[in-house]
């Protein structure tokens, strides 16, 4: 089965300023009782965090979230988009509910947490 896609109707790119992302941690570190602490690989591919910020209007606000509560059920589902930096479609999930704020009279702050698959 192919990945659900992330919707055209909504942005493509997050707001300017409105990008965050964690690369993977894939290393386990141990303190020592004395001296520099233990380091080694856990595993080889890890998912990596990336934090977005965008501009929607309410009907784009309204696609968001059939988006995740329907399509995605609820966050459960990944689903593939170009990621903002690099250029390349990947496969993301959400780590959390999108948080949506007003920004003007008809314009809403949407910020979403969203995961990179491997």
């Amino acid at each position: 089965m192919s990945n659900l896609v992330w919707p055209s109707s909504l942005p493509q790119r997050p707001t300017v300023g409105g990008y965050q992302e964690r690369f993977a941690e894939t290393v386990l570190r141990t303190a020592m009782d004395a001296g520099a602490a233990k380091l080694r690989r856990r595993f080889t591919a890890a998912p990596r965090q990336i934090e977005l910020t965008f501009r929607m209007t309410a009907a784009q606000v309204a696609v968001l979230r059939s988006f995740y509560e329907e399509t995605t059920a609820g966050d459960a589902l990944p689903f593939d988009w170009v990621h903002p930096r690099e250029g390349g479609v990947a496969e993301y999930r959400f780590m959390e509910a999108p948080r949506v704020s007003a920004a003007t009279a008809v314009l809403f702050s949407v910020s979403l947490k969203l995961e990179q698959m491997p």
